[in-house]
């Protein structure tokens, strides 16, 4: 059923552009400890589309950003995400006690749900405006990648006569702003299920974006509820971190739509991230995760070489830094390498990295380390020595 449903969508969405052409983590110190990363949602999470995606797949895809993440915490994700799920069906899974034993210790938890609570609704009054039932639609092709469907030429007339009618529904639809607005108080409930049963964990969620935001007249028929599911989602909440997914999705083209009405073959509208999407979406949720965990800056309060070490750096160590690199360089704006590494308020050395009668310039970087991944501060402002 849901493989026909889409596929009717996908014919619509071809109607609707020809339509608008007409012109008229606490600190861990051991390296070996790994973080325990379990993703929730949708589609989107799962890697839909993607090489080597299943529906019944065990491994993610490699490109999706659900492994990107996984990659950068150096770990494998538990998977929960369902291709076709919605809000409600994410309350049943945690409900359910499915994912309790690998919620207990969970360090890190994304979240990228909320499309569905849109698109299946939307979807639902399309069929029901054309009074088209499914099951009549020619879906055999449609496997695990958007294609185009099968639909008899004879209805096509008869359809596109009535799409004006029914994107002034879609517009300012009723049933539409209810589910958006019903979304946040589902989302809070989500929330608060993942905070009891995973109370160490880091929780990250994506807001959603428009996959049509460059397709004419679909952007601006999508756009208004999109910004109501999006308003149940706080940059400042407390208990989550918000990662924003919808400012770069609307700067740049990165799902799989694609429409050219003048080469069917090659029109797509599959709203996914592209690959190029997905590692996109893993940036925004890597970014995060080093936002939360990046020290401040060390501060570098003076360096000396004199006859018994070859340098000496007094550094002042921010309280939430596990360390500092003492970094040096031949010139000012050179290329910075590490020297060593120091949990001490004065550092000594006479590494033979430094040779008499040089000049270098020292910097000192500070770092975190959080389940075996480390994070560096921004390094401090440099300050020059000649080695005796």
């Amino acid at each position: 059923m849901k493989k026909r449903i889409l596929s009717f969508m996908m014919f619509l969405c071809v109607l609707t552009v020809s339509l608008g052409a007409h012109p008229k983590l606490a600190n861990a110190t051991d390296l070996t400890e790994r973080a325990k990363y379990i993703a929730f949602g949708d589609s989107i999470a799962a890697g839909y589309g993607l090489d080597g995606y299943s529906s019944t797949q065990k491994t993610i895809p490699a490109d999706s950003y659900q492994a990107l993440v996984g990659n950068f915490l150096n770990t494998n994700p538990c998977n929960y995400a369902v291709t076709g799920d919605d809000s409600d069906d994410c309350i049943r899974l945690l409900d359910s006690g499915a994912a309790d034993a690998d919620l207990i210790d969970a360090d890190v938890i994304s979240i990228s749900i909320g499309s569905n609570d849109l698109l299946l609704p939307f979807i639902q009054i399309i069929l029901d405006f054309f009074d088209v039932d499914p099951d009549s639609i020619d879906a055999s092709d449609f496997s695990e990648k958007f294609t185009m469907p099968d639909i008899d030429p004879s209805q096509m007339l008869s359809f596109y006569k009535q799409l004006p009618k029914l994107l002034t529904e879609l517009a300012d639809n009723t049933h539409l702003h209810t589910q958006a607005g019903a979304f946040a108080e589902k989302f809070q409930r989500i929330i608060s299920t993942l905070r009891t049963k995973a109370p160490n964990a880091e929780i990250y969620v994506s807001n959603i974006y428009n996959p049509f935001y460059f397709v004419p007249i679909l952007k601006d028929l999508s756009q208004s509820y999109i910004e109501e599911i999006n308003r149940a989602f706080s940059a400042g909440a407390a208990d989550y971190t918000l990662v924003d997914v919808n400012t770069p999705f609307s700067q740049q083209e990165l799902t799989n739509v694609h429409m050219d009405i003048s080469d069917l073959s090659n029109v797509n509208v599959d709203p996914h991230p592209s690959v190029k999407g997905h590692k996109v979406i893993a940036d925004c949720f890597i970014q995060a995760l080093k936002d939360n965990h990046t020290p401040k800056a060390a501060t570098l309060t003076s360096v000396s070489s004199g006859k018994n070490d070859k340098l000496t750096a007094k550094i002042k160590m921010p309280a939430d830094a596990d360390g500092c690199q003492i970094r040096y360089a031949t010139s000012k704006n050179g290329t910075y390498r590490t020297l060593a590494t120091t949990s001490a308020k004065t550092f000594r050395t006479n590494s033979a990295k430094l040779k008499s009668k040089k000049t270098y310039y020292i910097k000192a970087r500070s770092f975190r380390i959080v389940k075996g991944i480390t994070y560096y501060g921004r390094p401090s402002a440099y300050k020059k020595v000649k080695i005796r």
